[in-house]
């Protein structure tokens, strides 16, 4: 992958139009299902499950699409919702913009499930994501599951089929600022901003929201028998996912 463009802010309409044509394969892959069999049969037309940071609405699809869950689907970016509206919409999906801090429209202890992928690693202010992880707790109901899907700290550096986050051989330390290449589907790729974060400060993010320590899961795909010829991802985890409950 080879990027055509300087690095990209997410929230502004370049990025989003740009995060609209990414491949999306290992996600699909490797997250998608994963959250769902995580969410297990909770799902019901009365259930309100939360998509924190849903970009272009591809979660939020997933989860209207495979289940009865009612979703709120939130992100800071009117451009991101902008194209999730277009090119997602559900009757059961409601797209709403949000300060990535707070959640004050819902009441504690209202939604059923929550999810946030791939968000965390966009947003450089500790503080306010430990402010959103505390509100997340708040409003999740006794036992409601809250999923964290992210970039894997420990894969810094490897190419994987449709992105690389970080250079080769470079050690990163909690804060720093990592260029991270997104493909696009024309084959090109988008030079994005992510901010490292060691899987020791993602738990504490959640405990000190009060979530018990998370379990981890590092999902990757089959590999074929050749070992010289098989991707990244068939032997490191592209991404991490964060299971706990309220």
């Amino acid at each position: 992958m080879i990027p055509d463009e300087d690095p990209l802010d997410w929230d502004t309409s370049p990025a989003a139009d740009a995060y609209r044509d990414r491949d999306i394969r290992l996600a699909e892959q490797l997250i998608f299902p994963a959250l769902l069999q995580r969410l297990g049969s909770g799902a019901g037309p009365d259930r309100l499950v939360l998509d924190i940071g849903c970009g272009t609405g591809a979660v939020a699809a997933r989860l209207a699409g495979a289940g009865e869950w009612a979703v709120q689907a939130l992100d800071p970016s009117a451009d991101m919702l902008d194209i999730a509206r277009a090119d997602r919409p559900h009757p059961r999906i409601s797209y709403r913009l949000f300060d990535g801090r707070t959640l004050s429209w819902l009441a504690d202890n209202s939604v059923h499930a929550a999810v946030c992928c791939l968000v965390y690693c966009t947003d450089p202010d500790n503080d306010r994501l430990a402010a959103l992880t505390a509100e997340i707790h708040r409003v999740l109901r006794p036992g409601a599951p809250y999923l964290l899907a992210d970039l894997n700290p420990a894969a810094t550096g490897l190419a994987f089929s449709t992105l690389r986050h970080g250079e080769p051989g470079a050690v990163y330390a909690d804060g720093d600022t990592v260029a991270t290449l997104l493909r696009l589907r024309d084959g090109s790729a988008m030079t994005s901003v992510t901010h490292y974060r060691s899987l020791d400060r993602y738990r504490s993010f959640l405990t000190e929201a009060g979530f018990p320590s998370p379990t981890v899961d590092l999902p990757t795909l089959p590999a074929d028998g050749t070992a010289d010829a098989d991707p990244a991802e068939t032997r490191t985890a592209p991404y991490m996912i964060l299971t706990t409950r309220a």
